[in-house]
Formats: C-alpha cells, structure tokens, sequence
C-alpha cells in the first residue's frame, strides 16, 4: 500500500508514493573504491566493496548509459560522487546512495556497447566490450562518510584522485536544483493549493530546506505521478513564473523571475579564472560571452589559456557547466593519401629515304656527300659535303630524293643498300625505330589534423611568375595607358593535400578535402611557364580505417602521321617502301587514394 502524507491546515490531501523499494536498515557490502581499467577487447570498471552484494542492471538512451545497481550495499560517502573520465569509452561516472541499502553506479558512454556484469567476494565487475583501446587506468577514492546521514544522496560533484572532476559547488550559489533523474520518486495531486504549502510539501518529502521568497503567491493545481522530485518542483515553478535557487548550504530559495532579475543587478560581482584544457581560450571566449549579463566581463589569459570571468555568481555557475560540456578531449584524425601517376608513350617510326646521284651531273647532296670530277680529265677528284648540291649544264642529268627530310631522329635500325648503274647511283636508306616510356610518379603525404580543424601540407616548390600592371595614365588623354613595374606573383606546386575532417556517429569521418599534384613547364620566354596540375576536391564520408579512391582519371592520346613520295606511297602492298610512317600513344593515369584514422589517447 502507498503511504499518505497529511497536509497542513488549508491544504487538500496530498498523497506521496516512492518508487524504491522499502530496505532495511543495514546493508552487506559498503562500496570504498572504483576502478577503470583497460583490457583487451573491452573496458573494465571494477567496484571496491567490503563484504559481498547482488546486481541488477539495465541500459538508458539519450545518451547512452549503463546503470548497475548494488543491492544490500552502503556508499561510504556522504553525497554523489560524479567525475569526468573521457576515456574507454566512457564520459562520466557517477556513484551514489540510491535508497537505504541500494547503490547506484551510472557510467555515461559515448556511444551504445555491450555490458557483462560480474560479482564476487570484495567486487563487482563491469566490462564494456569495444575496440580495446590503450588508456591510462582511472581511480575514484571514496572518502569516508563525516555525518551520520551516509547514504543519502545529494545532488553534489566529488573530484577524483586524477583532478579530471570539475565541482558543481564552486561558485557561492546554484542557477537552480541540480535536476537528477535518480532522485526519489514522488507521486502527489495538488488542487487549487497555495505555492507555500506545495513547497512545505516537497520540503517535507525530500528532508531539504526550502525558503520562498517575499513575492512567491498563487494556487496550484497539478498531478505529479511517480516522477522524481527535484524535477517536478522545478516543473511547477517554472509554470508559475518562478525559479529556484540552491546555495552552497543545500538551502533552496524560491523567488520570482521578476525579482531575481533586479536581485542581480545589485548583486555583487565575482570574478573567477577558467582553466581551457582541451582547447584554446580564445576560441570558446564567444560562447561564454553569450552567458553574461550586461555588468559581466571577460578576458583571455594567453599564457595559461585561461578565461577570466568577472559577473554575478549565477552567471559563473552557468559558465562552469557550458565549459563543462565544451572543453572535452578532441580526438585526432590521422590522413593518409596516396597519389599515383603513371605516364605511358608508346613511339614507333618506319622510314625509307632514296637519293639517286648522278657522279658526272646533277647532285642532290642532302642525305650524303657527292663527288665531281673538277679538272674534266674524267676521274672524281672533288667531295661535296652536305647541303652543297651540284648543278650540271653540260649535258642530260638527273638526280632525285626521296623523303629526305622525314628521318628517325634516334633509329634503333639503320639499312643502307647502294645500286650503281653507269654513272648513276641509287641509295637507299631504311630507319627503324620502337620505343616504350613509362614513368611511375608516386606521392603518399600524411598529416594529422584535431577533430574539426583544417590541415595543409605540401611538398613542391614556389615558381614566380612574372606579370604587367596596367593602369590609366594621370593627365594624359582619355582611353591611353601607361605600363608599370612588373609584378611577381609565386605559384605553388607539387603535392598538395588540403583536408578538413569532422567526426560524425558510430565513428565516421566526415572529409572535405582537395588532393593537388602539379608541376611547371617552361613553354618561352614570351609565354613563361605552363603548369600541369591533376587535382581533387570532394566531399565524402569514409568509416574509420577505410580507404576511398577519390579521383580517377585516365587520358589516352594518339597521334599518327605518314609523309611519302606522292602516288607510289598509296600503292597496294609497295606503298609502304615509298613513305614514312610515325605512330605514337601516350597514356596518363591518375588515382588518387585517401585512408582517414581516428587517434585517441
């Protein structure tokens, strides 16, 4: 049966249901110690406890966490226990007394994982199955209790032993009740009752000091049904046009908005440092700054990256939470590219070249040197080197060449054949060439970049590049220019990687990124220089280890060209001895290979 509370003369009645079981007075076990520890393949959190208890456990959405409570167990500390661990995958602990003979541990985790739960004589073990990542192992100390109400929880931050735990009671006062979805249960109705007999109530219910204020009136009605309490007062002040204050003492004050507003601008200001340890100072002071009131301040201390806050202790209080949630360990994303270039010319060249001479006439001496008989006693006494011809006008000459000009600059075959007839000699030259070229230009750069943050890394070279400015001449007739002093401006180039990755759920990287290989051709003094770039720039969403091609690009270029003697050339079958024949292909591949990791401590 649900036990009823009594209300106080002019109020209606009030019934007051816990969730939690009734326990007895002493429990087994008293829980002195947590441990995180790193294990392969897992993540292990073990409870410290005198004497031996029962489990139960469950898992929460929203974010993601593992409650593990300890039935016929005692907590050895007066309040909540609550510290920040950020590591093995788990954000926050928190270990508190959840009802007389219940001890509740909730570990807060970055993402949803499997849990096994065992206990034994001394202990209780929670592993976490995940990647088994390598970490510094964590400790929590719990401090004996110094009240005789050890067990009972309140809202409170204990630091641990690693000085990771930030204290929700360092300003002077609180911006509300610290709201906790473990807090007792309550169940109540509330019909056209006065606000100071509903804050009686949950004062009453909760053993806590609740004072209203001067300008706290009105009647409420309300259906409170098994909702924890902390929550449900703040629901309905909040409908109310009131908000509630916890100071340092625990003592909860209730005041009007209206009031607290002009409260704080008399309120004396505090100023307070806030250590960045995970970020810059500078970088958060914009979201802090959205917090003051119109009488706070801030500065930034760039030698201990630290924000220093001057406002009102409400204001300070809600600064420590918003870094709280701002200044986390930023995990660190490793970017392996890689950049193949292959660059294919297959060249193959065919020539033929005749020069007919006549000894005693005409000579074309352009392929080979010529002799002449200069003293006309009939013998060929004289050379003629190249390109001297020989013009006879004596008598009938004749000389001929044949694809003089078309030659194999480096033939890997060369054929020569002479034939004399009489005073006429015909030689013929064959030329043969076939080459491969193949170039395998390879570039894997790699930078690592903080979550979030742009990274640029580039191995080449600056050229200048040389240019005219030109303007309009002062004084002179309209339209007329003038040129100036040349300008240099330096391209970059060479390899290139531009990225930008954000770490998104289930540990995708999320990249914007631009991959450049590059490089400059001289083309003439006029003209300068010609730069030859292959380049990428996408988006794209990789898992974490993976390797995405990001760009792919092959180019296939063929050129072939034929010169020969006009109409023998295109004759069937002999046609081929009468031409020369080029053929050449050139084949470019680009790929461009990019491999994003996620690097945690």
């Amino acid at each position: 049966m649900l036990p009823v509370v009594t209300a106080p003369a002019g109020m209606l009645a009030v019934w007051l249901a816990l969730v939690a079981p009734v326990s007895p007075e002493t429990a087994a076990g008293t829980v002195t110690g947590l441990q995180i520890l790193p294990a392969p393949e897992r993540t292990e959190v073990v409870i410290s406890l005198e004497g031996q208890v029962t489990t139960r456990d469950f898992t929460m959405e929203g974010p993601d966490r593992v409650v593990v409570d300890l039935l016929g167990a005692r907590f050895s500390s007066d309040s909540e226990q609550r510290a920040r661990v950020d590591r093995g995958g788990i954000l926050t602990l928190r270990a508190s007394q959840y009802d007389r003979d219940v001890v509740r541990v909730v570990l807060e985790l970055d993402r949803p994982v499997e849990h096994v739960v065992q206990s034994g004589d001394g202990y209780v073990r929670i592993s976490l199955h995940g990647p088994g990542e390598t970490f510094q192992p964590w400790s929590l100390s719990v401090p004996e209790p110094t009240s005789p109400n050890a067990g009972i929880a309140v809202p409170a931050t204990a630091s641990a032993d690693n000085g990771e735990a930030r204290s929700s009671r360092a300003a002077t006062n609180r911006r509300g009740i610290v709201a906790d979805e473990f807090s007792r249960r309550i169940s109540v109705s509330f019909s056209g009752t006065p606000m100071q007999d509903v804050l009686f109530t949950f004062s009453e219910f909760s053993g806590r000091s609740i004072v209203p204020g001067a300008g706290v009136a009105g009647m409420v009605s309300a259906d409170i049904r098994n909702q924890p309490w902390d929550i449900a007062l703040q629901t309905i002040l909040e409908s109310h046009g009131l908000a509630a204050r916890e100071y340092d003492s625990g003592i909860i004050r209730v005041d009007r908005l209206q009031d607290l507003t002009e409260r704080a601008e008399v309120e004396q200001l505090v100023t307070r440092p806030f250590r960045v340890n995970y970020g810059s100072a500078l970088d958060l002071q914009p979201a802090i700054e959205s917090l003051l009131s119109s009488r706070g301040r801030i500065s930034v201390s760039a030698s201990t990256n630290s924000l220093v806050v001057t406002d009102v202790p409400s204001v300070l209080e809600a600064v420590d939470e918003l870094l709280m949630g701002l200044d986390l360990e930023t995990p660190e994303v490793t970017i392996s590219a890689k950049i193949i270039f292959v660059n294919r010319t297959d060249l193959a060249e065919l020539g033929i070249v005749y020069d007919l001479k006549d000894m005693r006439g005409n000579q074309l001496n352009v392929v080979t040197p010529g002799l002449i008989d200069s003293t006309g006693d009939g013998n060929l006494n004289e050379q003629v080197d190249p390109p001297t011809n020989v013009i006879s006008l004596r008598g009938n000459s004749i000389a001929a060449l044949g694809n003089a000009r078309q030659r194999v600059a480096t033939p890997s075959l060369q054929f020569l054949n002479s034939i004399v007839m009489g005073r006429m000699t015909l030689l013929t030259f064959v030329e043969a060439l076939e080459s491969v070229q193949l170039s395998d230009i390879q570039a894997a750069p790699q930078v690592k970049v903080l979550d979030n943050r742009p990274a640029r890394i580039q191995v080449g070279e600056r050229t200048p590049v040389r240019g005219v400015q030109r303007s309009q001449q002062q004084g002179g007739d309209e339209g007329s220019l003038f040129i100036g002093a040349p300008q240099i401006e330096f391209v970059e180039t060479g390899i290139i990687l531009e990225v930008t990755p954000t770490i998104t759920a289930g540990d995708l990287i999320f990249m914007d990124l631009r991959a450049e290989r590059s490089g400059v051709e001289e083309v003439g003094i006029e003209l300068g220089y010609r730069f030859n770039t292959q380049e990428a720039h996408t988006q794209v969403l990789v898992e974490d280890g993976e390797t995405v091609v990001i760009g792919g690009l092959t180019v296939t270029e063929v050129e072939e060209s034929r010169v020969g003697i006009p109409i023998l050339q295109h004759l069937p079958f002999v046609g081929r001895a009468f031409r020369f024949s080029s053929q050449s292909r050139i084949q470019q591949d680009l790929i461009i290979m990019v491999t994003p990791q996620i690097t945690r401590r």
